[in-house]
């Protein structure tokens, strides 16, 4: 015996398939509606025949049916055919080939091509978010007028202090620096190769040379790496901490543990 309250349930599911069926006919996904069709029309020339000819009761001038197209209603998908109505001597005129073969306009979507955006390497990353730091420094420090000549010349050369401390703060966290380990091989024979990068997190890196030992976190670190390495390998003679621009470096010896 099927309970009541499942029988109810199967007449709610049967109401609800049906009125879908019914709503998937009349939905833009699922119906042409709006797209004319490309229909091939037919050339009468001079003479047309009656069937297709119809004479309004108020002028008495005889129009032409031409270009059959679907007209669609909003209930349940029904279309019904229309057609456009042109006077017979405009078209006797043309000789019937304006409306021989006429493509109607279809419904198109706008597409963008997605592209990916390009990725800055590290120098134009560095070098963006130092103007940027700029930038919000002169909206905190406005350019005064022109008319103060000393006070826009003060202001030129505070911008450029400005921007070299940023240009060097920025340069200072995303450019490590590398440690350059020296090898002896034999009798006078070297070799170099790079055995670490730092990370200059304080911006002592702009003036290696100036370090002092046992004061300096950059310079402790990079004496704590080359006691190690030598540790393991005893040819390493030396060990030499470059600067942020490459130009100079600072000779680290191994100390005994």
């Amino acid at each position: 015996m099927v309970r009541h309250n499942a029988r109810k349930k199967k007449v709610w599911l049967k109401k609800f398939s049906n009125a879908a069926a019914i709503s998937r006919k009349t939905t833009v996904k699922n119906t042409t509606k709006g797209i004319s069709e490309v229909v091939n029309h037919k050339r009468y020339g001079t003479e047309v025949p009656k069937d297709k000819l119809i004479t309004s009761p108020y002028s008495g001038i005889q129009y032409v049916m031409t270009n059959p197209h679907p007209i669609y209603g909003n209930l349940f998908g029904v279309s019904i055919t229309g057609y456009d109505w042109v006077p017979l001597e405009e078209f006797k005129s043309n000789s019937g080939l304006l409306w021989e073969r006429k493509k109607h306009p279809q419904i198109t979507y706008r597409y963008t091509k997605h592209e990916e955006p390009k990725k800055m390497n590290r120098v134009q990353y560095m070098e963006k978010l130092t103007q940027h730091k700029l930038a919000r420094w002169e909206r905190k420090h406005p350019k005064p007028n022109d008319e103060l000549f000393n006070d826009v010349e003060q202001w030129k050369q505070e911008r450029e202090t400005a921007l070299e401390r940023f240009r060097d703060f920025v340069v200072s966290i995303y450019d490590k620096l590398p440690l350059t380990g020296r090898y002896k091989n034999g009798d006078h024979k070297f070799k170099e190769e790079i055995v670490a990068e730092l990370k200059d997190k304080d911006g002592e890196g702009h003036k290696v040379n100036e370090l002092v030992p046992g004061k300096s976190k950059l310079l402790n670190e990079a004496q704590k790496i080359t006691n190690k390495i030598h540790a393991k390998n005893i040819n390493l003679v030396s060990t030499n901490l470059r600067d942020h621009k490459r130009q100079r470096g600072r000779i680290i010896l191994p100390q005994a543990a």
